[in-house]
């Protein structure tokens, strides 16, 4: 009788296990896990169900000897339940293996937390994978071999923000063995604020930052990385909490991150937060500026303000997946300008960087390097700076041949071309702007000849007239043949052009 007691018993307790691992299986993971920032002493990761549970994970420096921890449910959309747990006390420098209990011993994974002087490390940059995750999942492949310790994107993550479905299509499973292991810091794009203003995008990534309010940073090693929200250049909030987060920064490198450029040149041509915040970035010691926005690579020369020691250099960074649009160099301002699919990598040695930009298929792209000393910088890193003043005028010539036509060019009614551009320099710069050769068949303008005087804020016009030859005005009134025109300007004893982009017509609503 008491072996079949103990027998009885054994195999209740066994068909207990199975259904209670079954129960488990049962609850599928949708998304995770994923860490969502680096830490030294703590760290936050997360999965997300597709019901709710008692769900339990372990974690450990060893798999043999292991802490349990309940998920705690942060939210839920879209049928989906956001599980989280914050692992605190963590040891820096230390190594913890971790996993959900009920799912296979396959399961586990590992985690870093960085050491208190941590000073030697790689971390990469990239943006705008949106919906071709083909091309993300090669360039996440490139970039895992390179073994950073996180990863920072500019955003564009996926073609529209509030549509649950990409982020499980053309994020989550192109990045779920890597960012299981290693952060992927995400700033927010502008496709991530379609749609919704950004709340899925917060709601998978995010801590506890308004939806609206999407700005936020973090420390890793002796670096610090700042991210800000493209939607607000002129936020007075903003700009009071970045002054009061990097003023509190003691860290050897500082680094801006967001999507949209103060100083683009190809693709969209941004001007984000000009007149504000590249004077902050000079004033607060920035080393580099990243965006993405434009899908391309950029790397402008290192910029310094009058009056200060430092120099920023602007990055975009825009390749890592969506439709690549159009380059447009400069050789008095930028270094390397290429319309290719690529990412970057930095390799932080002390007060040593190494920078690296590598095509999808592996090639090198660009290279720099960024030596600080007691007196400033390393020789060559010095003597390729130019002056913020500089800068501002000639991306200035690139907005000036860049506008739209309020009025569609007419053979027997021209239209009026207008534009504005100022000189921050203290010399003066002959210029002139033409049309392009291949727009000269459809279009005519008499060649524009000027002088942009020391610090002039100059306004003119000119006219554009069709050819007799029909064309063509799309809904969002795209021109074609296309009217392009270009300017080219005299700095000393050099000559440049800078190729516009190509003209719209969009009429000017205020005067109706």
């Amino acid at each position: 009788m008491r072996t079949i007691k103990y027998q009885t018993a054994f195999f209740l307790t066994l068909f207990a296990g199975i259904l209670s691992f079954s129960s488990l299986n049962a609850q599928h993971i949708l998304t995770g896990p994923y860490i969502i920032e680096p830490g030294k002493t703590a760290i936050t990761i997360r999965w997300e169900m597709d019901s709710k549970g008692d769900y339990t994970m372990e974690y450990g420096k060893k798999q043999s000897k292991t802490d349990k921890k309940h998920l705690v449910l942060r939210e839920s959309k879209n049928n989906g339940f956001l599980y989280e747990i914050n692992l605190k006390g963590l040891k820096p420098g230390s190594s913890y293996y971790y996993h959900l209990n009920g799912q296979s011993e396959k399961s586990w994974h590992t985690f870093e937390t960085y050491s208190n002087n941590l000073d030697k490390f790689t971390f990469a940059a990239m943006g705008d994978s949106r919906s071709n995750p083909e091309i993300f999942k090669k360039i996440m492949e490139e970039t895992e071999a390179v073994k950073p310790a996180l990863i920072i994107s500019m955003g564009d993550l996926v073609e529209i923000g509030a549509n649950n479905k990409e982020w499980h299509e053309f994020y989550f499973p192109v990045v779920e063995n890597f960012v299981a292991s290693t952060p992927l810091v995400s700033t927010l794009g502008d496709h991530e604020t379609s749609g919704d203003n950004g709340d899925l995008f917060r709601y998978f990534l995010r801590k506890d930052e308004p939806v609206n309010k999407q700005w936020f940073s973090f420390d890793y090693g002796n670096c610090h990385f700042v991210s800000l929200d493209f939607r607000h250049p002129d936020d007075q909030e903003m700009i009071g909490w970045f002054i009061k987060d990097i003023t509190a920064s003691n860290k050897e490198w500082n680094f801006v991150y967001m999507h949209r450029g103060a100083y683009n040149f190809g693709g969209h041509r941004t001007n984000w937060g000009r007149g504000i915040w590249p004077e902050l970035f000079s004033k607060y010691k920035i080393d580099i500026v990243f965006a993405g926005h434009s899908h391309l690579y950029e790397r402008f020369l290192p910029v310094r303000e009058k009056g200060t020691a430092n120099a920023v250099t602007y990055i975009t960074t825009g390749g890592a997946g969506a439709d690549l649009y159009e380059k447009v160099f400069n050789k008095t301002i930028m270094a390397v300008s290429e319309s290719v699919n690529h990412f970057v990598t930095i390799k932080i040695d002390k007060n040593n960087l190494d920078f690296t930009a590598t095509r999808m298929d592996g090639t090198l792209l660009d290279k720099f390097e960024i030596a600080k000393n007691k007196n400033g910088y390393d020789k060559a890193y010095e003597t390729s700076i130019i002056s913020q003043e500089l800068l501002n005028t000639i991306t200035g010539f690139n907005s000036a041949v860049s506008q739209n036509l309020s009025e569609i060019p007419l053979y027997a009614a021209p239209a009026k071309y207008y534009f504005e551009i100022q000189s921050s320099t203290s010399y003066n710069i002959p210029f002139s702007i033409e049309l392009m050769p291949e727009s000269k068949g459809y279009y005519s303008m008499e060649t524009y000849l000027d002088t942009l005087r020391s610090n002039e804020k100059k306004s003119a016009s000119f006219y554009i007239k069709r050819m007799k030859k029909p064309i063509e005005i799309s809904e969002w009134g795209v021109l074609t043949p296309e009217i392009r025109l270009r300017l080219i300007y005299e700095q000393g004893s050099k000559t440049d052009t800078i190729i516009g982009k190509p003209i719209n017509y969009w009429p000017d609503t205020d005067s109706e």
